[in-house]
Order: C-alpha cells, then sequence, then structure tokens
C-alpha cells in the first residue's frame, strides 16, 4: 500500500512521506495484535504520531495526505451503536454499556435507594394490601421500579442509544412496563442470559443481535430511500447524488458497501462528477481524474454538516441494484 502511495508523489513529497512510512513501519512490525483493528495517524514533521487498536475489523488501507482520513472510522461509528445490556431479577441489576466490540460493566449502577419508612392507614394500605399480594412482590416492583427510574439517567449519562433486557422473563416483562416512553423506545431485544452471566457471554450476545438490528435497519432505510418520501425527498444514482452535492441539499448520504466510483473533480471550483475528462458545467475549467471519489463526496457531505451511512449484507446489495449510492435531502 505504501509503495503505491510512494509511486505517484512528486519528488519534494518524497521525504516527508519516507518519514511517515518508516515511523508507521518500524511501529507495526514491533506490534503484538490484541485486537481486531488498528488505527494510526502519523506526522513525522510535526513530531505526531497516535495509533489505537479496536476490537473491530477495518478494511487495510493506506492516505497520504494534508488532512486526515477520517472516512473509515466515521464507518465504524454508523456501523457500531453504543447499547445498554441490563440483567436483572427480582432482586438486583447489573448494567453494561457496548460499543465498537468492547464491554464495560457499570458497578453500583443500581445502587439502591436510602431505604424510607411510610405508613400507610385506612383505604391506602387497603388498596396497597390488594395489589401486592405478598411482601415478596411489594420489594420487587419497587427494585424493578427504582431500575427503571435510574435507567431514565443512565441512557443519557452514558450516551446508550439502543438497550437490551435480559433476566428471567417475568423480571424482564416488568421492567419493560416500567420503563419511562423514551427507553422504552430504545429497548430493541431481550437477551436469554442469567442476571450473573459473564462479561464475555454478555457482549457476544450483544454482538449477534447489534449485527442482526443493523442489517434490518439498513433493508428498512434503503427499501425508503428506493420507494421515496414525500416528507423526506431521495436521490438515487451517482449522478443524481452529486447534483444534489453539488447544490448542498444532502441530509444524509448512503453507499453500498464496496461501492467504487470512477469519477473526476473540477481543478477550479471542486464539484465533482461521476466523468474523469471534459469541462465543468459551473466554471468550465477542466475536470481530472480523483483517486477516490466516494472519499471526495464523503468529506463535502460532512463539511455540509451532513451524515454519512455505509451499508451491508441484502442492503448493500439492493442499493447496488438501485446505483449504489443514494441520500435523503434536506429539501
Amino acid at each position: 500500500m505504501l509503495r503505491s502511495i510512494e509511486a505517484q508523489l512528486e519528488e519534494p513529497q518524497l521525504p516527508g512521506f519516507s518519514a511517515d512510512a518508516d515511523r508507521a513501519r518500524q511501529y507495526v512490525s514491533g506490534l503484538e495484535p490484541r485486537a481486531k483493528g488498528l488505527i494510526l495517524f502519523c506526522d513525522d514533521s510535526e513530531n505526531f504520531f497516535w495509533s489505537r487498536e479496536i476490537k473491530a475489523p477495518v478494511r487495510n488501507i493506506a492516505r497520504w495526505d494534508n488532512t486526515p482520513y477520517l472516512v473509515p472510522l466515521l464507518e465504524i461509528l454508523d456501523e457500531y451503536e453504543r447499547y445498554g445490556v441490563v440483567l436483572t431479577d427480582k432482586e438486583q441489576a447489573r448494567l453494561f454499556t457496548v460499543f465498537i466490540g468492547e464491554i464495560a460493566e457499570h458497578d453500583d449502577a443500581f445502587a439502591p435507594p436510602p431505604v424510607k419508612h411510610i405508613e400507610t392507614t385506612g383505604t391506602d394500605q387497603w388498596l396497597s394490601q390488594r395489589r401486592f399480594q405478598n411482601r415478596a412482590e411489594m420489594h420487587a416492583h419497587w427494585h424493578l421500579k427504582h431500575v427503571a427510574e435510574m435507567l431514565d439517567k443512565l441512557v443519557d449519562r452514558h450516551g446508550i442509544h439502543r438497550l437490551l433486557l435480559g433476566g428471567p422473563v417475568e423480571a424482564t416483562g416488568m421492567l419493560q412496563n416500567l420503563l419511562s416512553k423514551r427507553v422504552r423506545a430504545r429497548v430493541v431485544d431481550q437477551l436469554s442470559l442469567p442476571v450473573k452471566a459473564s462479561a464475555h457471554q454478555v457482549l457476544e450476545e450483544t454482538l449477534r443481535v447489534e449485527q442482526r438490528v443493523e442489517r434490518q435497519i439498513e433493508k428498512q432505510v434503503v427499501e425508503q430511500l428506493i420507494a421515496g418520501d414525500a416528507h423526506h425527498p431521495s436521490m438515487l444514482g451517482l449522478d443524481a447524488t452529486l447534483r444534489a452535492l453539488a447544490e448542498e441539499r444532502i441530509w444524509r448520504l448512503f453507499y453500498a458497501e464496496g461501492f467504487s466510483p470512477k469519477g473526476g473533480q473540477c481543478v477550479n471550483c471542486g464539484m465533482l462528477y461521476a466523468k474523469i475528462d471534459g469541462s465543468c458545467d459551473y466554471c468550465g475549467a477542466a475536470i481530472k481524474p480523483v483517486d477516490d471519489l466516494l472519499e471526495r463526496m464523503v468529506e463535502c457531505v460532512l463539511e455540509q454538516d451532513g451524515k454519512i451511512a455505509e451499508v451491508a449484507g441484502d442492503a448493500a446489495m439492493r442499493l447496488q441494484q438501485a446505483g449504489g449510492v443514494g441520500a435523503v435531502l434536506r429539501f
């Protein structure tokens, strides 16, 4: 990968590239991998070096440019939502968060509140006795109500996008009914795990559900994109999407995994095209080929405060049939 970059550089660029490449090679050759992927940024001229292993696979890509190449990172952030996992029965509860293949348990997330002693008389006491047949049921209700109330704060504190519930079916069912409307909307599935499951078990089950949920959502989004929506106008195909990009109308760009279009860019105004030569429709200047048209499109969308999403699996195949790329528009 580095040699192919070097072959395309001008003579004045070679010393800087060689210094960066040597530092990257030296680091990688001495690395003992502990995860599935490695991200590395290096600028020897600024004595800058940053690396991190992540527990998610990444494509083998190398770039050398004036600005950091962030597209793969943005794709990972789109692929992996932060999941919260609550394991509970009628007496105890545990909270885990899972993000980009890593899991953390948050001890004491559901620490019990101070005990309050309240005496009830008359009708209140009679209703309480009717609602709770025994002390154990009352304790279970208080426990699960406390968990539900804490989750209302914890989803914001930990940035949880989607929620999984695990434990005995009766307890998780009671908890789901006690959740606030906004938290209940984040519940995507229930896990067949005991409250005392290991972190490894929780992670494996969460990743399994995460993949399935992500593919389902992608299929729905692509079908909506193809069908069109009167409330959210959309574009399909490379030419139409590039026109919308030039007009700064893209709210969210969708592209299929493996989509690698050829195209060009105006040498004067920077407009992108699905052709590699000719003259610019906007300023008349020449169009020159670009190495990675999709990368340029993604960068433009982000500069316009838009969002990007790569789709995989069946959704990617469906989108490829419709042109490989599309967008939901702002207007």
